[in-house]
């Protein structure tokens, strides 16, 4: 009989732990992995438990309300802790509100709440309007010279303006070009042309910039043929009659110089090769996405 019940009650608890490693597994699959913004450590999203975060749309439009247009979560959250990656979203850590106008626009972000005494973490993701210029290298020899834009951080958005020729620059007035038009204007807002001052040859109603006519012309780069890996970072203030209803946006881009391919480091060229895959397949990109990256190469060898 002792041998009976003692083999009854091996049986019992061979059975337990069966089926407490079947639903420590069964959890486990019900989570989801992302990097989180420090790079450091795993974001585990529970899909049964988590309420993700809400903003009533994918894409969120920047308003002309001034220097604060805010959104909310629409959904009801309990106190915890919200964060965002990558850089360059002005979210408030304590309920989760979105400052668009202080924020980079034309940006992919994922955004994550953890109810207070959780360990769970869930995300969302959410797209600000605009626009942005692919990290890339262009060279000049092989007459690759226009930087185009892309709208609302998706490679296959139709474009929101109209295209132009190089007449299109603040002051040109060419084939009456030179002010934007009813669709968007880039670089003409005052001070009018500060963009294209600057060296940086932006189109006023395309907003396509063109790199070589960027570099002749010797005010970007401070020469018409400046050292290797001379830097500099000229913003583009630009209007799109899209749902944002002209709100005046920025961006800042970072214009860089080698004499040739070969002269590019290493390191630079993987930092654009991972930051141009990961647009180009809807990830997100980690770090520091904005400026985007724009290396004028003067030849490919």
């Amino acid at each position: 009989m002792k041998s009976r019940l003692c083999f009854s009650f091996l049986s019992l608890s061979f059975i337990i732990l069966i089926v407490f490693f079947a639903c420590r597994k069964s959890n486990t699959a019900n989570h989801d992995t992302s990097t989180d913004p420090s790079g450091d450590t795993t974001v585990r999203t529970n899909s049964l438990s988590c309420n993700p975060p809400d903003y009533g749309d994918s894409i969120i439009y920047l308003k002309n309300n001034g220097a604060n247009y805010t959104v909310s979560p629409l959904n009801d959250t309990l106190p915890g802790k919200w964060f965002s990656w990558p850089e360059g979203l002005a979210l408030d850590s304590t309920n989760g509100n979105i400052n668009v106008s202080q924020s980079e626009t034309g940006e992919r972000y994922k955004i994550a709440y953890v109810k207070n005494g959780t360990h769970d973490t869930c995300v969302s993701q959410i797209i600000l309007g605009g626009i942005t210029y692919l990290d890339s290298v262009y060279v000049l020899q092989n007459n690759d010279t226009l930087a185009i834009p892309i709208y609302n951080a998706n490679p296959n958005t139709p474009p929101v303006c109209d295209n132009s020729g190089d007449t299109d620059y603040p002051g040109s007035n060419g084939n009456g070009q030179g002010n934007g038009n009813s669709k968007c204007q880039f670089d003409v807002d005052p001070p009018k042309g500060q963009a294209n001052d600057n060296g940086l040859k932006v189109r006023t109603i395309s907003g396509i910039i063109n790199l070589k006519k960027t570099l002749t012309d010797g005010k970007a780069f401070g020469s018409a043929t400046p050292a290797n890996g001379t830097t500099t970072k000229i913003t583009v203030q630009y209007r799109l009659n899209d749902n944002s209803g002209k709100a005046l946006q920025h961006i800042q881009v970072q214009l860089m110089y080698y004499n040739k391919v070969s002269d590019i480091p290493a390191s630079l060229m993987n930092d654009v090769k991972n930051k141009r895959n990961n647009f180009l397949n809807y990830k997100i990109v980690n770090g520091r996405p904005r400026p985007p990256m724009l290396i004028l190469a003067g030849f490919a060898q």
